[in-house]
């Protein structure tokens, strides 16, 4: 009896993910065999290959009726094909982040190699693949209609990666035989290829049970049976996957050793927690659901399947949790806030901290993200203090909230000797009237203070705006403008966003109470879109029209506020800015100011944004596909 789990492409190929290294350690602990995989770095190592690229450029360039933009790529080619190796390396290695120009051409070259792959694949269909080392789309197939995802599972020949999945993949899972396997699905760039990997699994292993899970799956759970995706997995596992998959491990196990009959497959599966099945009959049926009462039942991750080289990322690093849920809980804006199925649980210090010297001790992990929806405040001085007293070379980052603590005198102090190299903040907006109405509970001089305090604490911060929310006025953009520019020494990378309404926020289930005039679903012409998890509106404000073009018009024209937009990594955003720390990689005696000054001095005023587009200015359809929030 195992299981195999598999993070799918296509993702940020920086760090393996945290939900399959997390269940590995639980299963093995609970004595279920559990080996994983990660097809994402995998694939994309493939692709990237340039002796397999150089035959598919040249079918390309010899195709009747390709694109003028795939030629016009598959041109560069010569050019990039030298120089695919080293691109690479240099995203592997400190030196490819010694300044935002340097990393810039790095991030951008290959960028442009991982386009060719994807337009030289499909080429007698028009080029319908976008691929980047951010994000995977294909034409023909929306990732917000679930029978076109269907439809795109079914011909899964079309897909970028079915070589990949068919000659390398499939064939190591055909030798391992596992009686189930998940794949985990936390954002949208996966699910095509993902859904079209399950459909191949269920083919070449019809023995094995094929279950579909992850915090993007979990979004459609009340509306599954409006959709197709019931139909492309033998089972879906929604919410936290440790419980419910150790049971249907056992289920199985006990199936393997008893007369299998349908009656008593169905009572088996009955005692899953959290699954999603159908039955013999035909129904589709749903577990109560259960959870781990305290983090402390859980090991540390188990990361031994990690492929540490294929990461783009020049030190190994770990993604850790130091709670489940959000300790706050209240924005309004945010689905989670009356998510029937939030339970925070908060990870003891001293627990976390002896995680922290496992992942070391086993891996030599020395950098750790943590991808917290907000990190407490007694939880990110805990891990400071761990790392000063018992002398670990740790470097770290992840979202907090700015709470007054950070302001106290000598916290963002102790969070810089501690470790802690960059910060994400959710500033959201510089009109405090704004920020009493998503209930974020910041007060804007506390919040200067904190900028400035951890500025002199050399702790950078990654900041997030959001425009065009419903009571936005010109006056209220106009007030963030002038507050970052009043704290450009303060803010070393900015992610700006259009805001666009999401299913089940306290905005959503109470729009007149939140300035929303009307709400209107996405829509696209012969599209259903029934797996949109965000929608359209207008709201009393000047409107998200005019916030865009106010974006990028004013605001990231601003003098004092394009250096940090430009100095944003392009593609890989906050997954890549720590490393841009000196201390990271520097000397201690390094200063920041000096390291920020190379970052902004290398980048001209002529330069664009970053080749790709930033993914926070897409259209408000786009938008809403990649706004999902990130967490355990």
């Amino acid at each position: 009896m195992s299981v195999v789990l598999i993070a799918p492409p296509m993702v940020r190929a920086c760090e393996p993910l945290l939900g399959i290294a997390t269940l590995k350690a639980f299963l093995e602990v609970n004595g279920v065999r559990c080996d994983c995989i990660d097809a994402n770095a995998h694939a994309q190592e493939w692709l990237l290959d340039a002796d397999r690229l150089d035959g598919q450029v040249e079918r390309l360039t010899r195709t009747r009726g390709a694109s003028a933009m795939a030629l016009s790529r598959a041109r560069s080619w010569p050019t990039l094909r030298r120089q695919v190796g080293v691109l690479k390396a240099q995203l592997r290695t400190p030196e490819g982040y010694a300044t935002a120009n340097r990393y810039r051409t790095t991030a951008t070259c290959l960028n442009r190699v991982m386009n060719i792959a994807g337009l030289c694949h499909g080429v007698e269909a028009g080029s319908p693949i976008r691929a980047s080392l951010s994000n995977y789309e294909d034409l023909r197939f929306s990732d917000m209609d679930s029978a076109q995802l269907a439809e795109g599972a079914a011909q899964p020949e079309l897909n970028l990666f079915y070589d990949y999945f068919r000659e390398l993949l499939l064939p190591e899972l055909v030798a391992r035989r596992p009686a189930i396997i998940g794949l985990s699905f936390i954002f949208r760039s996966q699910l095509l290829c993902g859904l079209v990997l399950a459909r191949m699994i269920r083919e070449a292993l019809p023995e094995a049970l094929v279950v579909i899970g992850g915090e993007l799956i979990s979004a459609w759970v009340d509306v599954l049976e409006q959709t197709h995706l019931p139909t492309l997995a033998d089972a879906i596992l929604p919410y936290e996957g440790e419980l419910g998959l150790l049971a249907l491990a056992r289920a199985i196990a006990q199936e393997d050793h008893a007369e299998a009959r349908p009656a008593d497959r169905d009572a088996r599966l009955a005692s899953v927690p959290n699954l999603i099945w159908t039955d013999a009959g035909g129904r589709l049926r749903r577990n109560p659901t259960r959870k781990v009462q305290a983090l402390s039942e859980l090991p540390p991750p188990d990361y031994s399947w990690a492929p540490w080289d294929l990461y783009l990322a020049p030190v190994r690093t770990a993604a850790m949790v130091t709670a489940r849920g959000c300790y706050w809980n209240r924005c309004t804006f945010c689905p989670e806030v009356i998510n029937p199925e939030t339970l925070l649980r908060v990870a003891d210090v001293d627990r976390l901290t002896a995680d922290m010297d496992d992942l070391h001790d086993r891996w030599g992990v020395a950098h750790f993200h943590f991808i917290d929806s907000a990190l407490p405040p007694r939880t990110l001085k805990g891990i400071a203090r761990h790392i000063i007293d018992r002398q670990r070379p740790y470097t770290w980052y992840g979202f907090s909230r700015l709470e007054r603590t950070l302001a106290i005198p000598g916290t963002a102090e102790l969070l810089g000797r501690g470790g802690c190299r960059m910060l994400k903040l959710g500033l959201e907006t510089g009109s405090q009237r704004l920020l009493d109405g998503m209930d974020k509970r910041q007060e804007l001089d506390v919040v200067s203070r904190i900028l400035r305090a951890l500025r002199d604490a050399r702790v950078m911060v990654h900041a997030f705006l959001m425009f065009g929310t419903p009571r936005e006025e010109f006056e209220d953009a106009e007030m963030t403008r002038q507050f970052i520019a009043a704290h450009h020494d303060c803010v070393q990378f900015v992610n700006c966003s259009i805001m666009n309404l999401a299913h089940g926020s306290p905005m959503a289930l109470d729009p007149p109470s939140h300035g929303i005039l009307s709400v209107q679903p996405f829509a696209i012409e012969g599209r259903a879109l029934d797996l949109a998890l965000y929608s359209n509106f207008e709201g009393v404000g000047w409107g998200r029209v005019e916030a865009r073009r106010y974006l990028h018009k004013v605001f990231l024209k601003d003098p004092a506020v394009r250096p940090i937009h430009l100095r944003t990594p392009a593609l890989f955003d906050s997954n890549h800015s720590a490393f841009f720390h000196p201390l990271v990689f520097g000397s201690p005696e390094e200063g920041l100011q000096d390291k920020t000054c190379k970052i902004s001095q290398g980048i001209s005023s002529e330069h664009g944004a970053p080749v790709g587009g930033d993914p926070s200015l897409k259209s408000d359809v786009e938008r809403g596909q990649d706004l999902l929030p990130v967490g355990p």
